[in-house]
């Protein structure tokens, strides 16, 4: 394994990140403008903007992010990896293809939808000092290396 790839690795994961998170964040402020100009409120008890945030606006937000990343993901790659130039290959050797791909990508985003599937994901990473696979790479087959050529 190359000795930088732990560095790159977790580049690619900081830039991944931030560019969701970038996207998350105007997604959410399209939504709130929409909101807001087609004048969609809660029960008359709640607060109006709070509630909105927070049973509207978020989850809508989330479901389309997680959409568009996926679509990134099967399109382009993942921002992160192209610019720390590693890339997803099977174990076993060879390209990792469209379906194993996804199939990391959805137990990736499962598993980071909550604080403990993150740590846990974090976790299986460390343990292994030779190939630091995580759970999505263990359940699709796959593993970081770095790009060739």
């Amino acid at each position: 394994m190359d000795s930088v790839l732990p560095l790159r690795r977790f580049a690619s994961w900081v830039i991944d990140r931030l560019a969701f998170l970038g996207v998350g964040a105007a997604i959410l402020y399209l939504v709130q403008e929409l909101d807001s100009r087609l004048g969609i409120r809660g029960p008359d008890s709640v607060n109006f903007d709070v509630y909105d945030l927070l049973t509207i606006q978020v989850p809508l937000a989330l479901v389309i992010t997680y959409v568009l990343w996926i679509f990134v993901i099967i399109r382009i790659g993942q921002p992160g990896r192209r610019l720390t130039r590693t890339e997803i290959r099977r174990y076993r050797g060879g390209g990792a293809g469209l379906p194993r791909k996804l199939v990391r990508a959805v137990v990736k985003i499962a598993l980071h939808l909550t604080l403990i599937g993150l740590v846990i994901d974090a976790v299986f990473i460390l343990r292994d000092q030779r190939e630091r696979r995580s759970i999505p790479d263990l359940m699709a087959g796959t593993m970081i290396s770095t790009r060739r050529g």
